[in-house]
């Protein structure tokens, strides 16, 4: 049977207007993560940002409020959560603490080129376990939300693993996984 999302007439994918709502991003001190978050908070949202780093988060934090002049809005605010993804439960107290989520963007994500088993197994903790403990810890209070509009989790990955070097495939299969794991929660 084909798959229903391959069979949308082409006006997808929609666009859902994001002001007021709470899209909660991991990863979000740097890079894309951090790009996401400026553009959240540019056109309303409530954000919160989880990083290991408690620097980069108040950095980060910063610049969303200097870029989109939150200073001045009073109703947009960006909350930021120093957390381990490999820790369920620190994971799951930042997401009760943040509030119902409507967006999740799963952006989180570590690429190490050296081959040891325990850069490997890093790895794999941050990019496969941590996509699954926050999808779980975000997961149950999202599908109990009412009269909140549609909700929506994103798994950002990257496409390192297209290179022939076994710690770059080790990556990709990760991430892929990460898709797997999150479609499998419901």
């Amino acid at each position: 049977m084909a798959n229903p999302v391959w069979n949308r007439p082409s006006s997808y994918p929609t666009s859902i207007p994001i002001k007021s709502r709470h899209v909660f991003i991991t990863g979000g001190s740097s890079g894309i993560g951090l790009a996401l978050a400026h553009r959240a908070a540019s056109e309303g949202a409530r954000v919160s940002i989880l990083a290991r780093s408690s620097d980069k988060l108040d950095e980060a934090k910063r610049s969303i409020k200097l870029a989109t002049g939150i200073e001045v809005a009073t109703d947009i605010e960006v909350a930021t959560f120093s957390t381990d993804v490999c820790d369920y439960d620190a994971v799951s107290k930042a997401v009760d603490e943040s509030g119902t989520i409507d967006v999740l963007i799963v952006n989180q994500g570590v690429f190490i080129g050296e081959e040891s088993p325990e850069e490997v197994k890093f790895m794999i903790d941050v990019n496969q376990v941590g996509s699954f403990n926050v999808s779980k810890a975000a997961l149950p209070s999202m599908k109990a939300r009412e009269g909140r509009g549609p909700a929506s989790i994103s798994l950002v990955s990257s496409q390192a693993g297209r290179s022939l070097s076994t710690s770059q495939n080790l990556e990709f299969h990760s991430s892929v996984s990460s898709h797997f794991v999150s479609s499998t929660l419901d």
